[in-house]
């Protein structure tokens, strides 16, 4: 009755704490990734100026001028280099679409980290793509002696997240460095989803751009100001490859949200986030050391997730059943990866339900011991 290709992706296990968010009374929300503050006023106000001027109709397809070039600059300012292309895109999952359907045939091999954020493999089984992982197990690092034993002649993309959903591990320059070596040697394409950017606690971020000319940047706004229901993020890259995602996006997104991207680039350039980035630190630095260490937390470098392991002697199913019972939301490990050691955890949560769901967890860590 229904297509083939559905049969090779299944219903996120994330959006089924949006069910169980919806029947239970005051939960404790660990699970939903997105960041806990509302988006700031001058934002707030570009947009509804924006919509009562009129900015209502679709844009081009590729996003107005004015913001691409915003874009392209403040690339430019942050990295030292001025990517050759960019185009607007309907966040960045919008993007990873966009770029797969380009880029992969059946059979095609994709590297992908493990863990990884799950849209990844199912656009990629949606694609009949072979996939491959990269282990990331146990420091949420990457060996770059493995991701050049994995590259084969049949390899046409390597997937990188930085800083990660779900583990918040943040690459360093020189594994950068090593995979894109690893994939100039195939002729392969290196795409980097780069939207918790600004979410960097310790050292600074890198990032592949302008190190290969067939390097695909995928940045976005939703968390760094707390709009993911704008759904505005951006492509960056060499024009032959966005050509033909502008293309494709001219018949399924035609264009991002026209008000937002208004309003983007009117006022968020010249907002400073780094209060709710130093905020989001003290929160990663509360959790790091007041969780019980039975969790073997590896602390987070970026983004605002944390992946502890089961403690003591329980399984993701006694866990997950005794979480709830707590009303604590997290998402299980098997959700992201092939293992089902860990779990995710957001700490993009207001300091008092972070205290409450830290006193949880430390029970559940003393009952299972």
């Amino acid at each position: 009755m229904f297509a083939d290709r559905l049969r090779r992706i299944q219903p996120s296990g994330i959006r089924r704490m949006f069910e169980l968010i919806a029947s239970m009374d005051d939960p404790i929300n660990f699970s939903i990734g997105q960041a806990h503050f509302d988006a700031p006023e001058p934002l707030v106000e570009a947009a509804c100026k924006a919509i009562r001027d009129g900015a209502n109709r679709y844009t081009v397809t590729q996003g107005i001028p004015e913001l691409n070039e915003r874009i392209l600059d403040s690339l430019e300012r942050r990295s030292g280099f001025r990517p050759p292309e960019c185009f607007v895109t309907s966040g960045v999952s919008g993007g990873i679409m966009l770029s797969f359907l380009v880029l992969l045939n059946p059979g095609d091999e994709i590297l992908l980290p493990d863990p990884n954020f799950i849209m990844y493999r199912h656009l990629a089984n949606l694609c009949e793509a072979e996939i491959k992982y990269y282990d990331l197990y146990p420091n949420w690092r990457i060996d770059p002696d493995e991701v050049a034993s994995l590259v084969t002649e049949k390899t046409k993309v390597i997937f990188l997240n930085s800083p990660s959903n779900p583990t918040g591990g943040v690459m360093d320059l020189a594994a950068i460095e090593a995979v894109v070596r690893a994939a100039e040697r195939v002729g392969a394409w290196v795409i980097s989803d780069e939207i918790y950017d600004a979410f960097v606690y310790d050292g600074n971020f890198a990032s592949p751009i302008g190190m290969y000319d067939r390097v695909l940047q995928l940045g976005g706004f939703s968390k760094t100001y707390g709009v993911p229901g704008w759904r505005m993020g951006y492509a960056t890259g060499p024009a032959d490859l966005l050509d033909k995602m502008r293309m494709l996006q001219q018949f399924s997104f035609v264009c991002a949200p026209a008000p937002f991207q208004y309003a983007i680039a009117e006022a968020a350039f010249d907002l400073d986030m780094s209060d709710w980035i130093d905020a989001y630190r003290e929160k990663r630095d509360r959790l790091v050391a007041e969780l019980h260490p039975s969790y073997e937390l590896v602390p987070p470098g970026g983004s605002f997730y944390a992946f502890p392991k089961f403690p003591g002697q329980s399984t993701e199913a006694t866990f997950q059943q005794a979480a709830i019972e707590s009303k604590l939301l997290v998402v299980p490990g098997s959700a992201f990866s092939r293992r089902d050691t860990h779990f995710r955890l957001s700490f993009a949560a207001p300091d008092s339900e972070i205290e409450r769901g830290l006193g949880v967890l430390n029970e559940l860590a003393e009952r299972f011991a």
